[in-house]
């Protein structure tokens, strides 16, 4: 027996010395994109698997491993369309539904990468510098410029050390803001969703009607909200709610916090605890300055790749203003489009306002609907389906002119650098070695090589854009859905398609659905039976793999474009 435990223990620690060893190796070793890749696979995986092995509360229900796969992505890239009814779901697989968005989360994500580049700067990893580290190497032999040479670099290594240690730490408390700021919004908006769902008789009884414990619908609809996953525990989604304002309201103001208006509500948080740093250092006599200071975390959030988070004053302070006039923008028009049509039917006009503004804010990424889709006007729809994909063009853009930006200001910094130091030296026996530009940037032979590795990179990401995806995944899906196109066009149609599509792809979640009373033949119609889901779920299961691939694709998309700036950069 002792043998036996000898054997247990050995065998423990070395699958945990094995696991730590390929945690350092994924964590420090692989790029980005690989490591982001493998963390959604990872997670998505583990998701499916858990919702396979989970019963659903309907005995008679058994679910298809093709809708579990597709539901498990959809939560993990937080993009909330599905092919199942979510009632028949049990509340350990909603429970796992919620875990996958709160786990595949742009705020979750971050927090990960932001201890990740604080771990890299205290170990003074490599491959983490932003910086352009010259050697200087003499060949005449004279001492007092050998002299002069060496002291500038050892005082440029301690600083650069320096300014690590002071990165680390404020990525180390940026991280700490974000789990705050998180943590925060999650358990006080849980506390009053349920409190506006309790509070109003008709949202109380229709969760009771439906069988979804209250608590469990507070936690699952407050981490759906705040993570812009738009998986929801009822099969109707928010329409249900229609009526409860309050509820919409507030669900609306979780969205704002944790997708556009992040920025500015991080900064608000750090501003608040710096005062209250402040007070509790005055009060103690001390005048050093223990606040944080969100200008060098901005600087030091834009330098490890996760500007988003917090941006510059000005910026921050136009951004809300952008997202409140186009907001308000859609609403109007939201409005004075569907007054009085099918969409609005039995609502007051505060309650129908209410619902505008819900629609406007779900409508840039998180997919709540409050609304029947396919009743709004097709000018409407237009417009949804310009603003799910004006966030990723615009993402795609501004990433190619930050790279040539950063690309044109590397190769300024370093020319006037070598002129500076020429002039300065005046010496013919010093040859400066740069790391990163490889003595091709001075030099007429590399300047056909650059032009091709940009025409390359040019091509590349046409190739990539998501302009070409979308274009792509729509024909494709034309091509494994052209039975159900050419016998079912009112549902099937062109719009519908490239609406779905671009909706997995920029990872929002809203969808015309499908109706049974627009199939063309009568006797098809009465056997047919609506069922309150994505117009994907009915799908082929093609056509469902082609939308997994493209909302892995679509999560991932940033990382993409981080991967050709930093393939460009070396």
């Amino acid at each position: 027996m002792p043998i036996r435990l000898n054997v247990f223990v050995s065998s423990v620690r070395h699958v945990v010395s094995s696991s730590v060893f390929v945690y350092r190796f994924i964590v420090f070793h692989l790029n980005p994109l690989l490591l982001h890749l493998s963390y959604f696979l990872a997670i998505d995986l583990f998701g499916f698997l858990a919702l396979v092995l989970l019963k659903p509360s309907n005995p008679g229900y058994h679910p298809r491993y093709m809708d579990m796969f597709f539901m498990s992505t959809s939560a993990a890239t937080v993009t909330g369309l599905a092919t199942v009814k979510m009632e028949d779901l049990s509340s350990s697989q909603i429970v796992v539904l919620t875990l996958l968005m709160l786990s595949g989360s742009e705020m979750f994500v971050s927090f990960l990468g932001l201890l990740q580049s604080s771990r890299k700067r205290t170990r003074h990893d490599p491959d983490h510098g932003a910086r352009v580290r010259s050697v200087v190497v003499t060949i005449s032999g004279e001492a007092n410029l050998e002299q002069s040479n060496t002291n500038p670099t050892s005082s440029s290594a301690s600083s650069d050390d320096h300014n690590d240690d002071e990165g680390g730490g404020a990525l180390r408390s940026l991280a700490l803001v974000v789990l705050t700021y998180m943590a925060t919004i999650l358990v006080v908006g849980s506390l009053l969703v349920f409190v506006s769902v309790a509070g109003v008789p008709s949202s109380r009884d229709v969760l009771t009607s439906k069988g979804i414990d209250a608590a469990l619908f507070s936690a699952s609809v407050t981490v759906s909200s705040f993570t812009n996953g738009g998986l929801l525990p009822t099969n109707e989604g928010m329409a249900v709610f229609a009526t409860n304002r309050g509820l919409l309201l507030l669900l609306a103001g979780q969205i704002l916090a944790g997708n556009t208006l992040l920025p500015v509500f991080l900064r608000l948080v750090i501003w608040a605890t710096r005062g209250i740093a402040r007070v509790f250092t005055s009060r103690r006599g001390s005048d050093e300055d223990e606040g944080l200071h969100d200008e060098s975390m901005a600087k030091d959030a834009m330098a490890a790749g996760f500007g988003h988070l917090l941006l510059p004053g000005l910026q921050t302070v136009l951004l809300a203003a952008t997202v409140v006039s186009v907001a308000a923008a859609v609403v109007v028009l939201f409005c004075c489009l569907n007054w009085n049509s099918d969409v609005f039917a039995g609502l007051t006009a505060g309650e129908k306002v209410i619902n505008a503004v819900f629609m406007a804010v779900n409508v840039r990424q998180a997919g709540e609907n409050s609304i029947d889709c396919s009743l709004v006007a097709p000018a409407v729809l237009v417009l949804f389906l310009a603003m799910m994909s004006v966030t990723t063009f615009l993402h795609s853009c501004s990433s190619c002119v930050q790279e040539d930006d950063a690309q044109f200001g590397r190769e300024l910094i370093v020319n006037k650098f070598c002129k500076r130091f020429q002039v300065r030296s005046g010496h013919r026996d010093i040859v400066l070695l740069t790391r990163r530009s490889g003595g091709e940037g001075n030099s007429k032979d590399g300047a056909a090589p650059k032009r091709n590795k940009r025409r390359l990179s040019l091509n590349r990401r046409m190739f990539l854009s998501p302009l070409a995806c979308v274009a792509a995944a729509t024909m494709v899906v034309c091509v494994t859905e052209r039975r159900s196109l050419s016998g079912d066009p009112l549902n099937f149609s062109t719009f519908n398609v490239i609406f779905e599509v671009v909706s997995a792809y920029g990872n929002v979640g809203l969808s015309t659905g499908y109706s049974c009373s627009k199939l063309p033949l009568p006797e098809e119609a009465t056997a047919c039976h609506d069922k309150p889901y994505s117009f994907s779920g009915w799908w082929s299961d093609q056509g469902k793999l082609l939308l997994v691939l493209l909302m892995l694709y679509g999560r991932l998309k940033g990382f993409f474009h981080k991967q050709q700036q930093q393939q460009r950069r070396t």
